[in-house]
């Protein structure tokens, strides 16, 4: 097996639907919130991503049909947001987050605005996955002393058809080792890189398309 990118283009000036970016002016108001009261709550790995760039590549994977299943999951989901724009779109969307207040936090949005998402507290790494790890210090998701979290609902990796992660700089490679030993066959996965840049994968066979 191995990680085939898949090449797509998805218009990143696409206009979000008014549901969508009504719900996300929200989430700007939340996050803001967050942030002006840092100091009482500081979480040191805490960064979000574009979420309306995300949300025109997961309309665009969702249109085209290129997840094989429709089970999402998203790993480190910070606030849930991903996760709830994924369920928004029509996937059993899930997010993992290993900090407790996060976990607190995206529950208590998610469960407002009455969105479709599900978060579990613990570490989105499968077990013993660390052990693919070649720098082991430079890898942030790999200091979260928590259990993995898949199996306490009775799930691993491999039953998702589409995972979703903002690796930190320099975690890109192990992220895509974990998914590519783990992952389900023909499952893709969307890594958010910064501004405009995103990346989509699909395990597979060397010989397939």
């Amino acid at each position: 097996m191995s990680l085939k990118p898949i090449d797509i283009a998805w218009d990143l000036e696409r206009p979000l639907p008014d549901q969508t970016q009504e719900l996300l002016e929200r989430a700007d108001r939340m996050l803001q919130s967050y942030w002006d009261a840092w100091h009482r709550q500081p979480i040191e790995q805490y960064v979000a991503c574009d979420f309306r760039d995300v949300w025109r590549a997961l309309a665009t994977i969702r249109e085209q049909s290129l997840a094989p299943g429709n089970l999402f999951c998203e790993w480190g989901c910070g606030f849930g947001i991903v996760a709830a724009l994924a369920g928004q779109l029509g996937w059993d969307a899930i997010g993992i987050e290993a900090e407790p207040f996060l976990v607190e936090g995206a529950r208590k949005w998610i469960q407002a605005e009455g969105l479709p998402a599900e978060i579990w507290h613990g570490n989105f790494l499968p077990p013993r996955s660390e052990q693919l790890a070649r720098h082991q210090s430079h890898h942030a998701s790999l200091f979260h002393q928590v259990p993995s979290a898949y199996s306490e609902h009775g799930m691993s990796l491999d039953d998702f058809a589409i995972v979703f992660a903002y690796p930190w700089p320099g975690e890109d490679g192990f992220l895509k080792d974990v998914f590519e030993v783990y992952a389900a066959d023909r499952a893709i996965l969307l890594l958010f890189r910064g501004p405009y840049e995103l990346e989509l994968y699909r395990k597979s066979d060397e010989g397939s398309q």
